[in-house]
C-alpha cells in the first residue's frame, strides 16, 4: 500500500511540474493571456472533475466500511445473545435429564418394591391355598372358643383383601412414576432440540461472521487505494489551481491596464446608479459569500435571470473592456469615472450570453450592453443562467447592493 501511494505522489509531482511548465508568468498581449488562461481554466476544471470522482468514492468506499463494521458489531451481539441462549439451553437440558434421571431411578425402586410384595402376597395365597386343602381342619380342631372359630376366616379373607389393596396403590404409584418418567424424558428431548437449533445457529452466525471480516478487510484495503489516489489528485488539483489563478491574475492585470487606456479622467460620476436588469428578483449569491465554484468569498453580486435578459449600464461611462474571460466568460467593465467624493467607480458585467458594445465606447445609463447567460465557471438550477455584477471603488471590489439599490 505504501508503496502504491509513493507512485501515485511521484505520478502527481511530475505532473505539477509538467503543468508548471505549460505557463510562464508573463505573456505578450491579450491573446496569449487568453489562451492561458482558457486552458488552465480547462485543465482545472478536468483536474477538480477528477478529484471529486475521487472524493465520492472514498466516500463510497468508506460507507462500505462502516456499513460492514456496523453489520459486524449487530453480529457480534447476535453471537453474545445466541452463546447466552446456548447455556441456558445446556442447562435447562441438564436438569431435565437430572429429573428424568430421577424419575427412572424412583421408578425402578417402586417396580422392586411392587415385586416384592406381589412375591410376598404370592406366598401368603400359597399358604391359604394350603389351609384350604389339606391344613385347615386341624387348624380349626385346635380352637379354644366359638370366636376363634367364626374369625379364622374371615383373617384369612382381610389379609388377602389388604395385599390386593397395597398391590393395587403400588401399581399405581409405578403408573404415575412412568409417566413423569416419560414426560422428563420429553421435557430432557426438547431441551437438546433447542440447543441443537441454537448451536447450528451459532455456527451460522460464525460464518456470517468470517465472511463481514474478508469483506471489510478488502473494503478496507479499497478505502486505502481511494484516499491514496485522492490525495495525489489533490497535489495535482492544486497546482492547476494555482497556475488558472496567476493565469487569471495576469489577464486582470492586462484588463487593469486597458481600462487606464480606455477611461477618460474628466468623466464625472453622479452616483446616480440604476438597475442592471429590467426587474431584479432574488439573490443566489450575496457579495462576500462563499461562491459555488472555489468556495472563496464572492466578488460580486448574483442575479438570476432568464437566458436572453437585456443587462442595462447602471450609469454613464466608457467601456474599457467587453471580451471573454476564463471565469468571467463574456464580460463588460465600464468606467464611470470619478465623483465628487475623489473615489473613481467602474462595474463589471459578467456571464453574459452576448455582449453589444465594444472598448472605447461611450455608454449612456439604462443601454443595453448584453444579455444574460450562463457563460464561463457557472453552476446552479436552470443551467446557472444569471448576472454577476461587481462595483469597483478606487479599483476595490465593493457591494453593489447599495449602490444601485433592488
Amino acid at each position: 500500500m505504501m508503496k502504491q501511494i509513493g507512485k501515485r505522489t511521484a505520478a502527481a509531482a511530475a505532473a505539477v511540474l509538467f503543468f508548471s511548465a505549460l505557463f510562464p508568468v508573463f505573456a505578450a498581449d491579450q491573446g496569449a493571456l487568453q489562451s492561458l488562461a482558457d486552458a488552465a481554466r480547462e485543465d482545472y476544471s478536468a483536474a477538480s472533475s477528477a478529484l471529486e470522482d475521487l472524493n465520492r468514492q472514498v466516500e463510497e468506499n468508506q460507507g462500505q466500511v462502516d456499513g460492514l463494521q456496523s453489520q459486524i458489531t449487530a453480529l457480534t451481539g447476535q453471537l453474545g445473545d445466541v452463546a447466552a441462549g446456548l447455556q441456558s439451553a445446556q442447562d435447562e437440558l441438564a436438569r431435565a435429564r437430572n429429573e428424568a434421571d430421577a424419575a427412572a431411578q424412583a421408578l425402578q425402586a417402586k417396580e422392586q418394591e411392587l415385586q416384592q410384595r406381589y412375591d410376598a402376597s404370592k406366598e401368603q395365597l400359597a399358604a391359604m391355598e394350603f389351609l384350604g386343602q389339606q391344613g385347615g381342619i386341624s387348624i380349626l380342631m385346635q380352637a379354644r372358643d366359638m370366636y376363634e372359630l367364626l374369625t379364622f376366616w374371615q383373617v384369612l379373607a382381610d389379609l388377602a383383601s389388604e395385599n390386593q389393596r397395597i398391590l393395587s396403590e403400588l401399581d399405581e404409584q409405578v403408573g404415575a412414576l412412568k409417566e413423569q418418567q416419560a414426560q422428563a424424558e420429553q421435557a430432557a428431548a426438547r431441551a437438546e432440540e433447542a440447543r441443537q437449533a441454537l448451536d447450528r445457529q451459532q455456527t451460522a452466525l460464525r460464518e456470517m461472521q468470517n465472511q463481514l471480516a474478508a469483506e471489510l478487510t478488502k473494503a478496507s484495503d479499497a478505502l486505502d487505494d481511494s484516499e491514496a489516489a485522492a490525495a495525489a489528485q489533490e497535489l495535482v488539483t492544486e497546482e492547476k489551481r494555482r497556475l488558472y489563478e496567476q493565469a487569471t491574475a495576469e489577464l486582470d492585470a492586462y484588463l487593469k491596464a486597458q481600462s487606464q487606456k480606455y477611461g477618460n479622467p474628466a468623466l464625472r460620476c453622479s452616483l446616480d446608479f440604476g438597475s442592471p436588469l429590467p426587474s431584479i428578483g432574488r439573490i443566489s449569491t450575496y457579495f462576500g459569500e462563499p461562491d459555488a465554484v472555489y468556495g472563496k468569498p464572492h466578488n460580486g453580486t448574483d442575479f438570476p435571470a432568464a437566458a436572453g435578459t437585456p443587462v442595462y449600464a447602471v450609469a454613464d461611462g466608457v467601456v474599457t473592456a467587453a471580451s471573454t474571460r476564463p471565469s468571467y466568460g463574456n464580460c463588460v467593465q465600464i468606467d464611470h469615472g470619478t465623483a465628487d467624493d475623489g473615489a473613481s467607480y467602474a462595474t463589471l458585467y459578467a456571464h453574459l450570453q452576448s455582449f453589444t458594445v465594444s472598448a472605447g465606447q461611450s455608454v449612456r445609463k439604462g443601454a443595453v450592453i448584453g444579455y444574460v447567460g450562463n457563460t464561463g465557471d457557472v453552476r446552479g438550477a436552470n443551467g446557472g443562467y444569471h448576472l454577476h455584477l461587481e462595483l469597483r471603488i478606487n479599483g476595490t471590489r465593493t457591494d453593489p447592493l447599495p449602490w444601485i439599490g433592488r
